[in-house]
């Protein structure tokens, strides 16, 4: 009876020996991955911070003034503004004129056109796209704009001119606009956009 308590004393020992040998352990490999996340996390929003551009204050473009009498070149064209003069109207022949509406007067605008591109084009066409088609707009005190006006049969005439190209074609662009707007010729600013690109003239 003691040696067959003794062996089996003995066998329960090596079976618990055993099993306290292979049994692995839970804690240490959770710990281990916690430390890991958190570490590979501070590292990212370091390397994030690091390769963050700077932010930078985009500022306007500053605009181009250009002289009467001076050439503009803007996308295909080469635009030289000589003159501008009020008029109360604008004679076509000897028989016909074009007269503003009561208040009112023009701002005549002389100029010549030259066009630098391979093809015909309109100069100042009344219809087709904006940040394509070739525009001019007359300012007065940043606040008010005007369009020119369609002087029809009248040769001398520059909107929706056809011109060749390297042809230069001469003539005249008029703005109706109220007497009042018209004595401070000096205040206002004729601005020409062709192609996203911009340029102004300054009437004094």
């Amino acid at each position: 009876m003691k040696k067959t308590a003794l062996l089996l004393t003995t066998c329960c020992a090596l079976v618990l020996a055993g099993c306290s040998a292979t049994e692995p352990s839970t804690g240490t490999p959770q710990t281990t991955t916690q430390s890991s996340d958190s570490q590979s996390s501070q590292d990212d929003s370091a390397s994030a911070a690091a390769t963050a551009a700077p932010e930078e204050s985009t500022a306007a473009p500053e605009e181009t003034l250009i002289a009467l009498g001076d050439k503009m070149p803007l996308a295909d064209w080469t635009i030289t503004v000589k003159k501008a003069s009020v008029e109360k109207k604008i004679q076509n022949g000897k028989y016909q004129y074009f007269k503003p509406g009561k208040g009112n007067t023009f701002i005549v605008v002389n100029l010549s056109v030259r066009n630098e591109g391979k093809q015909v084009a309109d100069f100042l066409p009344r219809v087709g796209y904006e940040d394509k088609m070739t525009s001019a707009t007359l300012f007065y005190k940043d606040g008010y704009e005007y369009k020119p006006s369609s002087l029809l049969a009248y040769d001398k005439d520059m909107t929706a001119k056809k011109i060749q190209p390297l042809t230069t074609e001469k003539g005249v662009i008029a703005f109706e606009v109220p007497k009042e707007v018209a004595k401070a010729k000096k205040e206002l600013k004729l601005t020409f956009k062709s192609q996203g690109q911009s340029a102004s003239y300054t009437l004094k």
